[in-house]
């Protein structure tokens, strides 16, 4: 086995892998040596927190079939997107055909002999200054006509244009681009983005990026992407070889809020604000469960929470009883003596540390898991989701490996 798990040096966005930012991504190096070596060519990967799709990717060029499972629009979108395969003349024809579009449309609306329909959401121009919602409504109407020329080139631009969305934004990427805040003051005055120039810049990486992709992907595998609760997954039983994931680290409202991130992409990408506050709701912990014993850990850390805040106390637990649920699916899905890898860092509430490893551990036990081993790596390079998050505490991740007996 290959001695340690930090990758500090790796280029993490090869190919397509660096072609739309995602919050707290599993880092391509790790996935790739998880399937490697815990799986053989022709059998099938899981994940059921897919996110931007950085496991499927690995698993499609490693010669396995992928399945996915995310609940997040925005990241189906993105891993659909990273995870077909576009010939690529095909795909810089169109999206010169595009580009070309965009262009004489802005300059005519510039003459004042064309007018766009100006795209509108509830706050967007707290997020976006007059012009730029100008620009974005033009590009969006000009991709909006690919949908029925290809499927996979249309979502391969949405996601372009989602990428140009935020980069167009007022969003302070400075302090957090995960953690979205408006710039103010001479901040915002000074911000003068070019969404065209933005785009295009983006459509041509996304050329070259899917090229290098398509030049290694195998003819002989496929991937399946679900967007649905993990919870409860339309997968039939015993039906997949190995599993590699990186759940979230906690309930959404106290981590990584990745409806907070997606929610400007989202609605530019024709989600209603109804559409997208139902995610919140629907994720691991969305709903309070009525807390019963389950494994020492919990059942210790829920009692220790409730002394400073019951409320505290019912979310983490709830969290982690919707977590539970989740490995159950795991491993009803999962074939008999095949591996789950679960990429998990702690996390703190009310000062307190959450031992997420441990946790796993206990909880798959339950699900009737058994636990193999456990490697632990430094994270060298990590975005907080907030400035006040207990740096020591995600610093470090656990790659829990667990058995189906």
């Amino acid at each position: 086995m290959e001695e340690g798990w930090e990758y500090a040096d790796a280029d993490t966005q090869y190919h397509v892998h660096g072609m739309h930012l995602y919050p707290a991504r599993m880092i391509p190096q790790i996935a790739n040596r998880l399937i490697r070596e815990n799986s053989s060519e022709g059998e099938t990967i899981l994940d059921p927190f897919c996110g931007s799709g950085s496991v499927l990717v690995e698993a499609l060029i490693l010669g396995r079939n992928a399945v996915g499972v995310d609940i997040n629009p925005l990241a189906f979108t993105i891993a659909r997107a990273k995870t077909t395969p576009i010939e690529p003349s095909e795909l810089a024809s169109i999206v010169d055909e595009v580009l070309g579009n965009i262009g004489r449309k802005i300059l005519l609306n510039r003459e004042n002999k064309y007018e766009p329909r100006i795209f509108y959401f509830k706050n967007i121009y707290h997020w976006f200054k007059k012009d730029v919602i100008n620009d974005l409504s033009i590009i969006k109407e000009c991709i909006d006509k690919v949908e029925n020329q290809s499927r996979p080139i249309y979502d391969l631009l949405r996601i372009c244009f989602s990428v140009t969305v935020l980069k167009s934004s007022n969003i302070a990427f400075a302090d957090n681009p995960y953690f979205a805040r408006a710039k103010a003051g001479e901040a915002l005055k000074k911000h003068s983005p070019n969404p065209l120039e933005i785009f295009e810049k983006q459509a041509q990486d996304c050329i070259s990026r899917m090229k290098e992709f398509y030049d290694v992907y195998p003819k002989n595998v496929s991937c399946k992407i679900f967007q649905h609760d993990s919870r409860n997954m339309p997968l039939e039983d015993d039906s997949i070889d190995l599993v590699v994931t990186s759940p979230p680290y906690g309930e959404e409202s106290h981590t990584m809020s990745y409806s907070r991130f997606s929610k400007l992409s989202l609605r530019w990408l024709g989600f209603t604000s109804s559409d997208i506050n139902r995610y919140p709701a629907k994720s691991l912990g969305g709903t309070i469960t009525v807390f019963r014993n389950t494994s020492p850990t919990l059942d210790s850390l829920y009692k220790k929470l409730a002394t400073k805040s019951k409320q505290r106390a019912k979310e983490v637990f709830s969290f982690f009883w919707d977590y539970k649920k989740c490995l159950d699916e795991i491993y009803r899905v999962l074939r008999s003596n095949h591996l789950a890898c679960i990429v998990i860092g702690d996390r703190s509430a009310l000062r307190l540390k959450v031992s997420n490893g441990e946790l796993t551990k206990e909880l798959a036990k339950l699900s009737g898991f058994h636990h193999e081993v456990t490697y632990h790596r430094e994270i060298p390079k990590k975005v907080l989701p907030r400035r006040d998050y207990k740096v020591d505490l995600i610093n470090k991740e656990d790659i829990v490996l667990l058995k189906k007996i």
